[in-house]
């Protein structure tokens, strides 16, 4: 692609038009491929390293879980940049505004970073932060649910009913209390059709000015979603603003994540010991980040966890009964239940480091400028490790299981034999794994507390996975849902 692009910029306009045809037919044609799912073109016995290249980029694709922590977590310093320009507001800026998805590692990254887990996802503050807004995203919920189940056999569209409720959790979290709910809706719905939309984008980070070209009208589409966010976002945000401005207090227990953004200092580019504030094309893409991943994720895997307890009402019995042993609190085998859906069915299927130097990974050299794939879906599936790992068996994270003791976090000191990590690893591990997980073990107790789930008549519920930003069932789950009924 290289020698194409360099020939569209200095061949004749005729040549260029046949060009342009050309390239526009092989593009379609490897679009319709499945690019999650990287072909084999050879593999070493021991380090399951597969080389290939994507366009004009080499890649690696690591399946092996020992590899990856030795490079994610042992090896940080080299392992820390993701792809750079994966991201839409790095796109449409060219590069110059970042997101904590996309900036590289360095001072910039640490702020932004350290600020969204030293507050919004801080173990302490931001969950306690968020336990209303949490309860009142549940009561919408449940009722919601009910409503449509009214009678016991109505299909329930069960993502429609998570994505309302968990965003809107979410954009509390985001931009405080009191936003209509007419506008979340409307926040909700221009989300959802970004990120749905969004995979299809990640050509022009790649090939940028020959893909402006060929995808004219996805440039266009790129542009207006991005567009309706700011028309949507920038007046909550300048609002708050002028409400801190005319004398409004947030105390740290009601600060919102726009608040700590407002707050933020980050290093001056063009200063060495500079700090200046966010942007508005920078808060915008880091609202979009925020309520983009933390309503995605648990969206993700609790549609996962409630299909497969539609498939085995025997799990879903016993989960019911340990939850309700509990009063409705935490248990093992709720965690045990989602430990095996984040196994099962990780969030994202896997996560990528661009080398800035060359590596040796194993026996393997890893030259400057390549892609790095950890195929977070394959590590947490090896045969290898896991009895029947296509299976979903709870029990296996319950004492005496082959999962017994398996942590989320990874450190320097573990095991060379991890057996998942469905956040990733090392440094740039995902910062709201302990917001996520405990949102998927609230939401889920509850929702098992207060229904049983039932497949529809002749509606078979299919677990093949889409490969999106998120890894999401390719047929949305319909439930036929009945309210518990509570013996006095």
């Amino acid at each position: 692609m290289e020698v194409v692009a360099y020939f569209l910029h200095v061949i004749s306009p005729l040549v260029l038009s046949v060009a342009t045809l050309i390239i526009a037919v092989l593009c379609n044609l490897l679009r319709h491929l499945n690019a999650s799912k990287w072909p084999v073109i050879n593999k070493e016995s021991i380090l399951r390293l597969l080389g290939i290249r994507l366009g004009d980029i080499p890649t690696t694709v690591i399946l092996d879980s020992a590899v990856a922590v030795d490079a994610l977590v042992r090896r940080a310093d080299a392992f820390s940049d993701r792809p750079a320009g994966g991201g839409a507001t790095t796109i449409i800026s060219n590069g110059r505004l970042q997101i904590i998805t996309t900036v590289p590692y360095g001072p910039h990254w640490v702020a932004l970073r350290r600020n969204l887990t030293s507050e919004a996802f801080h173990p302490v503050r931001g969950l306690a932060r968020a336990a209303p807004h949490r309860a009142r995203a549940l009561a919408a919920l449940v009722a919601g649910i009910a409503a449509r189940s009214a009678g016991g056999g109505g299909a329930v569209p069960v993502r429609e009913c998570l994505y309302a409720a968990l965003f809107a959790l979410n954009a509390a979290t985001c931009f405080g209390d009191g936003v209509d709910g007419a506008l979340v809706e409307a926040m909700r719905a221009a989300q959802q059709e970004f990120l749905r939309i969004l995979p299809s984008f990640r050509v022009f980070a790649t090939f940028e000015k020959v893909a402006r070209l060929l995808y004219r009208d996805r440039w266009k589409q790129l542009v207006h979603s991005r567009r309706r966010q700011e028309e949507l976002y920038l007046p909550l945000i300048r609002g708050r603003q002028e409400w801190r401005c005319t004398g409004g207090t947030t105390t740290a227990a009601a600060a919102s994540y726009v608040d700590t953004l407002l707050n933020l200092e980050v290093p001056d580019e063009g200063n060495p010991h500079g700090r200046r504030k966010l942007s508005d094309g920078e808060m915008v893409g880091l609202v979009s980040e925020y309520l983009g991943a933390s309503t995605g994720t648990v969206l993700a895997v609790l549609e996962w966890t409630l299909a497969n307890l539609v498939l085995r009402p025997d799990i879903q019995s016993r989960l019911h009964g340990e939850v309700e042993a509990a009063g409705g609190e935490a248990c093992a085998y709720l965690r045990a239940v989602v430990m095996e859906s984040l196994r099962r069915h990780p969030p994202v299927p896997s996560v990528q480091r661009h080398m800035s130097r060359d590596v040796v990974v194993g026996s393997t050299t890893v030259a400057r400028g390549t892609l790095v794939n950890f195929s977070l879906e394959e590590i947490g599936r090896d045969s290898k490790i896991w009895t029947s790992p296509e299976e979903f068996i709870p029990d296996r994270f319950m004492p005496g299981g082959e999962g017994e003791g398996v942590r989320l976090t990874i450190g320097t000191k573990e095991a060379a034999k991890v057996m998942m990590m469905p956040f990733g690893a090392g440094r740039r591990i995902c910062p709201g794994m302990g917001y996520a997980t405990l949102h998927m073990e609230y939401f889920l107790a509850n929702l098992v507390t207060a229904f049983e789930w039932h497949p529809v008549e002749g509606e078979a519920v299919d677990l093949k996975a889409d490969h999106g930003f998120f890894t999401t069932m390719c047929n949305p789950l319909h439930a036929r849902v009945v309210p518990r009924v509570k013996l006095a």
